[in-house]
């Protein structure tokens, strides 16, 4: 297959693959060329998503622009961008936690329509009830 393209079952078009992470991309790749401005109104009510995913990405910008292959990258800069926020929720919300926390973070590879699609996890992390990290349980995956 082709990197940023999937298949769907039913639709004979070969499509863009995560419409929002292209969409942030495009927008990402306008600013970082000086072709489009920062948009401070970017969190609009009516699509708070999309805009929350193309501001989270906006410090990843150099490195897209200096990737081999933009595509290949943009799932790991949003990944990153996002590792940032859940981090953030997990301190936050750690005291409520009742015996124990799993955190399983990583990227979804989409494939054809007669094939598995595939989970390339990059954080599995165990936290205590005091949410402190107790044990990295990445390697155990593989």
């Amino acid at each position: 297959g082709l990197i940023g393209k999937v298949e769907r079952s039913g639709i004979a078009l070969v499509d863009s693959c995560c419409g929002s992470a292209i969409a942030a991309s495009n927008y990402l790749a306008g600013v970082t060329d000086g072709t489009a401005a920062i948009n401070p109104a970017i969190q609009s009510f009516s699509d708070f998503q999309q805009g929350a995913v193309s501001e989270l990405i906006l410090p990843f910008g150099k490195r897209l622009n200096d990737a081999d292959n933009r595509m290949k990258e943009l799932p790991y800069a949003l990944y990153d961008s996002q590792e940032v926020m859940v981090t953030d929720i997990v301190e936050t919300g750690k005291g409520s936690i009742k015996k124990g926390l799993a955190v399983l973070g990583g990227i979804q590879i989409n494939t054809g329509p007669d094939t598995d699609d595939y989970f390339h996890p990059l954080r599995f992390d165990y936290y205590d009830e005091d949410g402190n990290l107790v044990e990295d349980l990445l390697s155990k995956l593989k």
